[in-house]
């Protein structure tokens, strides 16, 4: 139903769902929409630097702008993307992990982060195979990335299963429960 709100077709749907702030690099989603006029990118939230996206996409056929939805239609928005983004500006993977990445695994869904390598979303994406990490702020990185799962829907379904499987054996609740348990028991 989202996707028929928004006026999309039956097209690889490249969302960003959060913030849109200064602190992630959402011009990029802007030029690579430029470049795959085939997918439709969504920005789905709003912020301080909405505005100024909104300048940079006129024109653009394949971008749309939602404002935040509410809680109980977040599962939908997540179900919306075909591939989840998570770019974060050089230097800022350090010091924040967004949380949004735990939601698009748990939803199924393959991610694309543009964030510092070495910090806990690239050992995410590492440890679950279910996304690819580039450099921040690499339009080029960036764009071969989405390059590659824009036109493979096999490999987005095999990175969404991936995503899934790993949220549930590693950070569901019961996992957590399970673990904490462990060591609990182990006396540490």
């Amino acid at each position: 139903a989202y996707r028929a709100e928004l006026g999309i077709g039956d097209e690889p749907v490249v969302l960003y769902a959060g913030n849109v702030g200064f602190s992630q690099s959402l011009e990029m989603v802007v030029e690579a929409a430029r470049r795959f006029p085939a997918a439709t990118f969504v920005i789905n939230g709003d912020g301080a630097a909405a505005a100024a996206l909104r300048e940079q996409a006129a024109g653009l056929a394949n971008v749309r702008f939602a404002g935040y939805q509410p809680k109980e239609r977040v599962p939908e928005v997540l179900a919306t993307g075909d591939i989840h983004l998570v770019p974060l500006r050089k230097g800022l993977g350090r010091v924040s992990v967004p949380s949004k990445t735990y939601s698009i695994l748990a939803a199924g869904r393959p991610v694309v982060a543009a964030i510092d390598q070495g910090t806990e979303v690239p050992r995410i994406l590492a440890a679950s195979g279910a996304g690819v990490s580039v450099p921040p702020d690499d339009i080029e990185s960036f764009v071969g990335a989405l390059r590659d799962l824009i036109g493979d829907s096999s490999r987005r379904e095999i990175l969404g299963r991936n995503a899934r499987d790993w949220v549930v054996s590693h950070v569901s609740p019961d996992a957590v429960a399970e673990a904490y348990l462990s060591l609990v028991d182990s006396g540490r």
